[in-house]
């Protein structure tokens, strides 16, 4: 049997980096994935998907070119060619073994499980360790209603062999709104059940409804306050029953993905044999992400934390580290920029109005609406908007959320003013590229609108309270 000073499982963010990490700090270290290497984020997930919402985009940007002076007759859809650039992408973006076994890492193709607290076996075969990480991701959560076997997952979606005509989502969290925004830019007939009063839990209502609102407005529908009760088979696809605000209905659809959620699934590695301790939605770790087993730790979706790949190849470094020289590192996750990239984007970091008090914080509220303002003017994007939680002590940024067509590349200015702790008013003297979306977040900064400068648009900034 080999041994090793670290065994690793899975070959997503985390796991790669777990073992990266290792072998920088001259360890013996093996990398166990069923494969293929890489992990949700470039097989399943972030990768496939940016790719679909990018086609989306330009799909619906060629059909809407006669506004810019481009007359394009006779636009369709090759869907073959979209799933193929799909699988280019995700095939290019792969880590390959040969690259991880150059640095030192043993690398195992095959299904990982326990045998034994210090051996996991893969595909039979036994790794022996002092130390384990396990970073084994995700799976999508499946809702219990009749018929549910005639629900297919968002990893699914991304790789459709033909193009559907209608799809439904169940879920209206950030996967559902993505896809459902790239799958309407292509043209299928979209519908979101939501079971909240408010697309997108964890964003703020008054955000998260104007998102909305220009989601609909590109054909997507919604029903808010909705619980699908059955599912059933129907010539056109699938029959879907639900209670929306407490009426019965009814709707057929070509498609129906469940997005719901994604959950690790203890039983994928053996965890019950060597006693780990579930959490919510991974195993129970503390913040140094050992596990209930003092030398097994956790990253990642398995460690049940924030489920964003940044944050699990963070946790897979501290893993590694604290595995291999004792709880010297704790995982920080207190200033984590997240981007959901529906069209517009919606960016988010930090804390909300809401969260504040329970941190000893009195917070104030700044809202910019970038209604006609020439950079949004010129491009046709859309008006950006602002929402800007200060500390009305420190005049310190705490916390934002952003629509905007950057929202991705806007928000990281807020997370560094956030890390950096500057005052407000420091980062509203900066000058901004003219026109430009970093211009209007330079102004959502400033205390008050500036008597003596023009407003641009509408540029409506709210008093702090």
């Amino acid at each position: 049997m080999e041994r090793f000073d670290l065994v690793v499982i899975g070959a997503g963010a985390a796991g790669i980096t777990a073992a990266r990490t290792a072998a920088d700090l001259g360890a013996r270290v093996a990398l166990a994935d069923r494969g293929p290497l890489g992990g949700l984020c470039v097989n399943r997930g972030c990768i496939p998907k940016k790719a679909l919402v990018a086609a989306g985009r330009a799909h619906r940007q060629t059909r809407e070119s006669v506004t810019f002076g481009t007359l394009a007759t006779g636009v369709r859809l090759d869907w073959e060619a979209v799933q193929r650039r799909q699988r280019q992408v995700v095939e290019s973006q792969r880590p390959e073994a040969a690259d991880l076994e150059r640095r030192g890492i043993r690398v195992a193709i095959g299904t990982a499980r326990f045998s034994d607290p210090h051996i996991v076996e893969v595909d039979g075969m036994p790794l022996g360790a002092e130390r384990f990480v396990i970073a084994a991701g995700s799976e999508p959560v499946i809702p219990e209603v009749p018929g549910r076997e005639l629900l297919i997952t968002s990893d699914q979606l991304l790789f459709l062999p033909s193009f559907p005509a209608s799809l439904t989502f169940i879920g209206g969290g950030a996967v559902a709104s993505e896809l459902a925004g790239a799958y309407a830019d292509l043209g299928s007939r979209v519908t979101v059940l939501a079971r909240d009063a408010e697309i997108l839990p964890g964003i703020d209502a008054d955000v998260a409804r104007m998102l909305r609102k220009r989601m609909e407005a590109r054909g997507v529908s919604f029903r808010l306050q909705t619980s699908v009760t059955g599912l059933s088979p129907d010539p056109a696809g699938v029959r879907i029953d639900f209670d929306s605000a407490g009426m019965a209905n009814r709707m057929i659809s070509s498609q129906v993905c469940a997005a719901v959620g994604r959950r690790f699934h203890p039983r994928s590695i053996g965890a019950a044999r060597i006693g780990l301790d579930m959490g919510r939605l991974g195993l129970r770790t503390t913040p140094h992400l050992a596990t209930s087993v003092p030398h097994i730790y956790a990253a990642g979706d398995a460690a049940g934390n924030r489920q964003l790949t940044p944050v699990a190849a963070h946790e897979g470094r501290v893993a590694a580290i604290n595995a291999l020289r004792g709880e010297v590192e704790r995982a920080d996750e207190a200033v984590i920029p997240q981007v959901i990239f529906t069209s517009p984007e919606v960016g988010a970091v930090g804390l909300s109005y809401a969260e504040a008090p329970a941190h000893g914080i009195q917070a104030a509220v700044a809202r910019h609406d970038a209604h006609g303002a020439s950079n949004s003017v010129a491009t046709g994007e859309g008006a950006d908007y602002f929402k800007l939680i200060f500390d009305q002590d420190t005049e310190r940024l705490i916390g934002a959320q952003i629509i905007s067509a950057a929202a991705a590349e806007l928000i990281q200015l807020c997370a560094l003013a956030i890390r950096s702790r500057v005052p407000a008013g420091l980062v509203a003297t900066q000058l901004g590229v003219h026109p430009s979306h970093t211009e209007r977040l330079i102004r959502a900064f400033a205390p008050e609108p500036s008597a003596a400068r023009p407003a641009e648009g509408a540029g409506v900034v709210e008093s702090r309270p």
